[in-house]
């Protein structure tokens, strides 16, 4: 009433609402409530449906490849299903050839920037003084040779994903940049003051480990940390035998349609082969293995005698650890793999590129163990 209005004296604001108002009001309540009700049921039928394929096996990551029955590849696929429809970044760890390129498709397939660009950058293939122009772009000028300004491989995958594979062989000044990308969103191009915003969600893989080379200094602590919101660690094969029949299988039906030829079946002998070779190459070697078994295969079914020689011999013991003759303890880890490059580098006449394809590393990644090893490279060559 007006009168009580009055004996208040003072009113900051007031307002004035009819009964009609208010039931507008309420009803448009109700309105955004039904609306934000039907989203929050449809995300979650989506969330079901998803999960229900990728239990039933209807697998949503079928299109990469992406293979297993065992325990710990299902929890994968379910982590990626999780992961996928957010922008964290991921760092994906396991052997080389475990599959962790097909781990990063498959996220990048199952977000929301699915239809935009996935960039791989492999940072142990590309030489360190190319890599800078190669990620972040350069001007005119900028150096030698560039001639015309150049987009980074950040800037073509602008609301898309980056796949920086090999991470451990980032040389540190270029990770003091990518960490401005994680957190900023910003990179320059080299020759450049100019700040450009980019808009990309970055996925990491690697096959070293990457805590020990922050405790050595080779890797950046605060870049470490920024990476390593969700780490994914892929078995190696060895560990799954039991998906290795889906594999092989998998395999086998790809290059028969390929090479055009009615092969259907593995023999028993050679599944058997299969599980029991402990695949230090993981699922790239079985592959390469069952195209070589598809090509030779003559009948309908692949053989023993159609994989390659080193699967075709008797499982034996691994020979016992002996102490030299002198009495001298056995090799360190670096010091054997130090005589392995060695021993390589002479079976390939020193040619560092076919080193590089045995050694299933980047060339970078080569030359830098060359210099931690002190191999003496002209000596090498000069035996050639």
């Amino acid at each position: 009433h007006l009168g009580d209005l009055k004996r208040l004296k003072k009113l900051p604001n007031l307002y004035v609402y009819t009964r009609r108002d208010i039931e507008q009001v309420i009803q448009a309540n109700r309105a955004e409530q039904q609306k934000a009700a039907e989203e929050i049921e449809a995300w979650i039928a989506e969330e079901v449906a998803a999960f229900e394929r990728w239990q039933t096996g209807e697998s949503p990551f079928r299109f990469l490849d992406l293979i297993g029955s065992t325990p710990r590849m299902q929890r994968i696929f379910e982590l990626i299903s999780r992961i996928a429809r957010t922008d964290t970044t991921v760092l994906i760890e396991g052997e080389s050839g475990t599959g962790k390129e097909l781990v990063a498709r498959a996220i990048h397939q199952l977000s929301h920037r699915s239809e935009k660009p996935f960039v791989t950058v492999n940072c142990g293939a590309i030489p360190e003084n190319l890599l800078e122009s190669e990620l972040f772009g350069h001007v005119r000028g900028a150096f030698t040779g560039a001639v015309t300004p150049k987009q980074g491989l950040f800037e073509v995958a602008n609301q898309g994903t980056v796949f920086l594979d090999e991470i451990g062989e980032l040389p540190v000044h270029l990770q003091v940049k990518l960490l401005r990308v994680l957190q900023d969103g910003e990179i320059k191009r080299v020759g450049s003051n100019e700040t450009i915003r980019v808009d990309v969600r970055v996925l990491a893989a690697t096959n070293r480990d990457l805590q020990e080379m922050v405790q050595q200094g080779a890797f950046r602590s605060d870049l470490y940390y920024r990476l390593n919101v969700i780490q994914l660690t892929l078995p190696p094969l060895r560990e799954r035998v039991a998906d290795i029949p889906l594999l092989a299988h998998h395999f086998l039906k790809k290059f028969a349609a390929r090479f055009h030829k009615d092969v259907v079946e593995i023999s028993p002998e050679a599944l058997e082969a299969l599980q029991r070779y402990p695949w230090p190459g993981n699922v790239r070697e079985l592959e390469n293995a069952l195209e070589r078994a598809t090509a030779l295969a003559v009948g309908k079914a692949v053989t023993l005698y159609d994989l390659p020689p080193a699967l075709q011999k008797p499982a034996s013991a691994p020979p016992p650890v002996a102490l030299p003759p002198d009495g001298h303890p056995p090799l360190t880890l670096k010091e054997l793999e130090k005589q392995y490059i060695l021993e390589i580098l002479k079976a390939c006449n020193w040619n560092y590129e076919k080193a590089c394809k045995q050694l299933d590393i980047g060339r970078t990644t080569l030359w830098r163990k060359l210099k931690e090893y002190r191999i003496d490279v002209e000596r090498g060559e000069k035996e050639r």
